[in-house]
């Protein structure tokens, strides 16, 4: 007899949560930042370059170009980037000293001016990651080479100034003209102050449960992502005792935050935003949208979100919902080797985060060796279902796609990516010996057999 599972969570019906307004496939992949300037909004690409849009009608950004500055076979590749005026720096790690100048008055015609310049006897081989502006300040980290600053009295003519070292600058964040907050990675934070002389001025260091992938400063109050670990805040009114207030350990990877309406963070968590609220002293989820897409980077501009994925740019409004409101727990549902006639299930939760009954009206697979458990008619507001999708592994490749039609206004079709067996390399299935030269973290070779029985990560690269 097909089954249903229902459960009840009634703290998930939030009366507010993240409408989809706008869903973009932009020219750049593997979108890794997102700035605003006034009615710009830059995003660089790990490939293709940088996109800069128009959000005058901030629900609906504009591209306006996207711009490549050419780096041996490809397009310079972009990390973090911060802007004053119209120039806008961008990091790129080791590539072009680790840094881009792109001047763009004229938004459709961005002009390459150059990198951030660096004496050689501070920095051999540049690695850049976050950036920050503050007035006529610029910081970046440059991992083991500390951070290093500049005077951008004249943006588009960098001055270096001076390096603090520390042992991997991951992100900077300016509390003001004069103190800054390091994002030391594995290492924690270090608060100092710019331009310090006293041989006492050494900084207070503080060690965090995860690495530090982004920090926000508002008023007294630091906020730090912390990758794995959440979202933790700390009473930095005394900076030299910083006093941890809360953390809220997020079930994804805390990549990037930003601050709006002045007590709210929107949180990158790799599949999906959450908002949180700092309220009575604590974190509280006061709304959440799965995205599914890999979300890297993220950005808010009043009750608008913009989320910068993999693949995708998506535009999401934080407020009232009174229709119904679908969230779903996967958007990819990938099955292990199975032997033929052999099955295996997986459990989707669909939630309806919405004020609103949450109806279906169609549900279809496209290939014959998947199935679902049968789904409801409907979910009440605040409840969610269980539904088994169902593998069977046959004698033949299998791949489709679970559509869900509904009354989400904003979401009414959804595809979820089904995957089973195929010819190729799949989980559950036996790698072959091989041998490889260790190109990092190690040298000699990698033999596959000398690690039977342990736990190894590799990593590997095509040039290019």
């Amino acid at each position: 007899m097909p089954k249903i599972i229902f459960l009840i969570f009634p703290f998930l019906c939030f009366a507010k949560n993240l409408t989809l307004e706008n869903r973009i496939n932009p020219p750049n992949r593997e979108l890794m930042d997102i700035e605003i300037i006034g009615d710009i909004m830059i995003i660089p690409g790990n490939l293709d370059g940088y996109d800069f849009y128009d959000i005058s009608n901030p629900t609906a950004p504009v591209i306006l170009t996207n711009f490549e500055v050419p780096s041996g076979n490809r397009a310079l590749r972009g990390l973090w980037v911060s802007a004053k005026e119209n120039v806008a720096y961008f990091t790129c790690r080791t590539r072009q000293n680790g840094s881009a100048i792109v001047e763009f008055s004229d938004p459709y015609n961005p002009i390459h001016l150059g990198s951030l310049p660096f004496p050689e006897n501070v920095v051999s081989d540049p690695s850049f990651e976050g950036i920050d502006i503050f007035g006529d300040l610029l910081a970046v980290a440059a991992h083991e080479d500390g951070v290093l600053f500049y005077d951008i009295s004249d943006p588009m003519n960098p001055e270096y100034l001076s390096q603090r070292q520390c042992e991997n600058a991951w992100t900077i964040e300016f509390i003001d003209s004069t103190n800054y907050v390091i994002g030391n990675s594995e290492f924690g934070i270090i608060i100092d102050q710019f331009g310090c002389i006293d041989d006492s001025c050494n900084g207070v260091t503080l060690l965090t449960q995860g690495a530090v992938k982004d920090l926000i400063v508002a008023d007294s109050l630091l906020f730090i992502a912390e990758g794995s670990h959440g979202v933790s805040v700390y009473d930095i009114s005394n900076r030299s005792e910083p006093n941890f207030l809360f953390q809220y350990d997020t079930p994804g990877l805390s990549n990037k935050i930003a601050l709006f309406d002045s007590n709210k963070i929107a949180v990158s968590d790799w599949l999906d935003v959450k908002i949180l609220e700092w309220i009575d002293e604590s974190l509280k989820l006061v709304g959440y949208k799965s995205t599914g897409k890999r979300t890297m980077a993220i950005a808010a501009q009043d009750s608008i979100i913009y989320s910068a994925e993999w693949q995708h740019l998506q535009t999401f409004s934080y407020g009232n919902i009174i229709d119904s409101d679908i969230d779903i727990s996967s958007w990819d549902i990938s099955f292990p080797l199975l032997s033929a006639g052999d099955s295996d299930t997986f459990d989707l939760l669909i939630e309806n985060n919405g004020l609103s009954s949450l109806e279906f009206s169609n549900i279809f697979i496209n290939h014959i060796d998947f199935n679902t458990t049968e789904f409801p008619d409907y979910i009440s507001q605040g409840d969610s279902a269980i539904i088994e999708v169902i593998y069977v592994k046959s004698d033949q490749n299998a791949s489709g796609v679970l559509q869900l039609t509904s009354n989400d206004p904003d979401e009414s079709l959804i595809e979820i990516d089904l995957v089973g067996n195929y010819e190729g390399g799949i989980v559950g299935e036996d790698a072959p010996e091989f041998s490889l030269p260790i190109a990092a973290n190690g040298s000699g070779t990698f033999t596959l057999s000398d690690f039977l029985g342990k736990i190894v990560v590799l990593a590997f690269f095509s040039p290019g």
